[in-house]
């Protein structure tokens, strides 16, 4: 059988992101089962959920992989590095998703789910400290805001404290992305291609950060014009080669979200404990 070109494969990963935006495009997320696994995971820490956790990751990668299926199919033109900038987007959306889900254990779910918390009131402190406050009112305001983020933070800790941790060790607590990538890769996906997702990370990361290197893998070899002052000017492309595996993999590790989203929001499965 010959194997299907990107160009067939899309389409197909297409029609399943769309399923999935079907799934996201409510008001609330889905119904969780009080009994349901993931329904006793969310009633310890009602204000730092597991549920909320994984579902905004699902949403992320749901978002910006169907933004770049519509924007393959509205501009039928592939831009070099912007692709890969949404789906690195997709990638981490989905992999936060499974990094929560997966934990055997219901104390390293809800551990998990408070360093994400963490982490978004971490950054949402540095947001408003940066905010610009040009009289006393907004000084005030911006004071209020950055001290409720403390105050978040504070209360993540003594959350931290009820599993059993020291005090003082939850409000430190942060996301590392690239850890949760490699941590998500290794669940349930072919060992063939788990490597897949952190070498497309890393390449997209560069595309955000605007680092060379990442149009350097992108060269046309046989369209380099010398300069006369020994200086070489390249250009960049991308096809649906190249594109097409990211965003199969943001693809894969949402799959892999959503199955394991579904086996803990219904009570009539098994409760892990």
């Amino acid at each position: 059988m010959t194997e299907k070109s990107w160009g067939e494969r899309i389409p197909h990963m297409d029609d399943i992101v769309r399923n999935w935006e079907k799934r996201t495009s409510g008001t609330t997320p889905e119904r969780i089962d009080p009994d349901s696994s993931l329904g006793v995971d969310d009633r310890l820490f009602p204000e730092f959920t597991v549920s909320s956790a994984a579902w905004h990751g699902l949403i992320t990668a749901v978002e910006h992989t169907g933004f770049v299926f519509t924007a393959l199919a509205a501009t039928r033109t592939m831009y070099p590095s912007a692709y890969y900038t949404v789906l690195r987007t997709a990638l981490l959306g989905a992999a936060q998703a499974v990094w929560v889900l997966e934990p055997k254990t219901r104390a390293e779910r809800q551990k998990r789910a408070l360093t994400i918390a963490a982490t978004n009131a971490d950054e949402r402190r540095k947001f408003v400290d940066d905010l610009p406050a040009a009289t006393d009112e907004l000084r005030a305001l911006r004071d209020t805001q950055a001290a409720q983020q403390i105050q978040v933070l504070a209360d993540i800790d003594a959350a931290a404290q009820r599993l059993g941790y020291a005090a003082g060790k939850g409000a430190l607590w942060r996301l590392n992305a690239t850890d949760v990538i490699k941590k998500a890769a290794a669940v349930d996906l072919d060992p063939t291609v788990r490597d897949a997702p952190l070498m497309f990370w890393r390449m997209s990361s560069g595309h955000v950060h605007g680092h060379a290197y990442t149009r350097w893998l992108q060269i046309e070899r046989n369209n380099i014009l010398k300069g006369s002052n020994g200086t070489s000017w390249v250009r960049a492309t991308a096809d649906l080669d190249q594109v097409g595996p990211v965003a199969a993999a943001c693809v894969m590790l949402t799959s892999t979200a959503w199955k394991h989203w579904d086996e803990q929001r219904i009570d009539h499965l098994s409760d892990r404990g």
